[in-house]
């Protein structure tokens, strides 16, 4: 038996729809993925046995943007052997308020420039930060090595901040 052209028609528009609807979603998260540019930070001790830095894990960290500490970024985050921070895209400097165990608290600013990048046609353009200059207080930061100064969507790390050595953690 044959379905009625009205059914037939009504089925394959809401085949359509909930094509259209999966794949928007989709796109939403293939662009959020695409535009969202998370500065990575690692924790280092400065030398291991070969001479490079060796990487380090903290049993707890907190971490806010500067002027900022009811935008809590990590709240006393447990095991933490790297970071990801956001970068402001309206200004070519942010700074973050790092508190490593035994509330020793340190402050890193990143200059960058901001560079309107066109990702596609369905995501539009994205600001791509490039670190020009990195700096910081010394109260647990030793110094930093920049790896990747330009900051896109990926799992690289772009910055290793070298620690000096604690007693307890």
């Amino acid at each position: 038996m044959r379905r009625p052209l009205i059914s037939q028609v009504f089925s394959a528009f809401a085949i359509s729809i909930l094509l259209l609807i999966l794949a928007s979603c989709q796109n939403e998260e293939v662009c959020a993925d695409a535009t969202s540019n998370p500065l990575r930070m690692g924790f280092y001790l400065p030398v291991s046995a070969d001479g490079s830095p060796q990487a380090y894990t903290l049993d707890s960290l907190t971490v806010y943007g500067v002027g900022r500490p009811d935008s809590l970024i990590y709240q006393n985050a447990k095991k933490v052997m790297a970071i990801d921070v956001p970068i402001n895209p309206t200004t070519d400097r942010t700074g973050y308020v790092i508190i490593f165990p035994e509330n020793i608290i340190d402050t890193v600013w990143v200059d960058c420039t901001l560079h309107l990048t066109f990702i596609s046609a369905e995501c539009g353009f994205a600001m791509r930060p490039e670190i020009v200059q990195v700096s910081h207080t010394k109260n647990r930061i030793s110094t930093f090595q920049l790896i990747q100064n330009l900051v896109t969507h990926s799992f690289e790390e772009h910055i290793k901040i070298l620690l000096y050595p604690d007693t307890g953690n």
